[in-house]
């Protein structure tokens, strides 16, 4: 036997959406179009050398393999955000959080 109600039907949206959290696949996908968003956002030169995290509060965090390219993300910011807002209008990106780090 099933442990559903009688005349209880889950939608297959519904079904597909709670599988997708369970497994962790929205995760995923959210943060492969944060990284092709980044790139198109940042150019080849400055996404050569960074890499998009998570968006948290509407920050995405962006980790650059030296000063030097953070230094250059900063002086395109207001370009970069308009260009990720516009690609990615349900993430509600209003600020990068940029970190120096490995990013390999």
């Amino acid at each position: 036997m099933t442990d559903r109600q009688p005349g209880r039907v889950q939608s297959i949206k519904g079904t597909l959406a709670q599988l997708m959290v369970q497994k962790g696949y929205a995760q995923v996908q959210t943060a492969d179009a944060c990284q092709k968003a980044w790139n198109v956002a940042a150019g080849e030169r400055l996404a050569a050398h960074s890499i998009a995290g998570n968006v948290t509060r509407g920050t995405l965090l962006v980790m650059v393999a030296n000063s030097t390219i953070s230094q250059m993300i900063s002086f395109q910011k207001p370009k970069i955000l308009k260009s990720l807002q516009d690609q990615l209008p349900d993430h509600n990106i209003t600020d990068l959080k940029i970190k120096v780090g490995r990013i390999d």
